[in-house]
């Protein structure tokens, strides 16, 4: 009887640890995204990065992009689906976009680290998407466009009306910057 019971325990544990290690693994960029609505599959242009990871991207003069924002946003969710769009149309899914999580950063103070890291002009707070674009220079990466600050010189050739054209600045990114 002691043997049942003990098998009875650990078979009941392992499904137990298994259906934690299925809640855990459901969670990132694509799931959040794909569930929200966004237009993309599984295997897409995007990847999820820390801020760490950034700034060491900055410093190390790389040519890069980084769309800031989250999935409970539904302004993000549509350029995440027209970058990924884009790049498909276009050809060019062999560039990488990486995604910095805003829901990571609530408060002023953790915006405030996001601005000083990577010279984001205003970080948001409600998840709308901020896209960054980097150009090697000759110290570190220089910001080349960031939507958070539509008074920046290169960001103004994709702002029309107050609102940033996400599939012009596609096109630049995957034509341009990446060519």
């Amino acid at each position: 009887m002691k043997k049942m019971i003990k098998s009875i325990s650990f078979i009941s544990f392992m499904f137990v640890l298994l259906f934690i290690m299925a809640g855990c693994s459901s969670k990132g960029f694509y799931k959040d995204f794909h569930d929200a609505g966004a237009g993309i599959e599984k295997e897409n242009i995007f990847e999820e990065i820390t801020l760490d990871q950034a700034k060491t991207k900055k410093e190390n003069n790389e040519t890069f992009v980084l769309l800031y924002g989250n999935s409970t946003n539904s302004s993000c969710v549509s350029v995440v689906t027209s970058l990924q769009a884009q790049a498909e149309y276009l050809g060019n899914t062999e560039v990488t976009i990486y995604f910095l999580d805003s829901s990571e950063y609530k408060t002023s103070s953790q915006r405030k680290e996001v601005r000083e890291a990577i010279r984001m002009h205003e970080p948001t707070s409600d998840g709308a998407p901020v896209l960054m674009t980097f150009v090697a220079a000759s110290a570190s990466s220089r910001v080349d466009v960031d939507t958070s600050d539509k008074e920046k010189v290169k960001t103004k050739e994709f702002i029309k009306n107050g609102s940033v054209q996400y599939s012009s600045l596609a096109s630049y990114i995957f034509k341009e910057l990446f060519n």
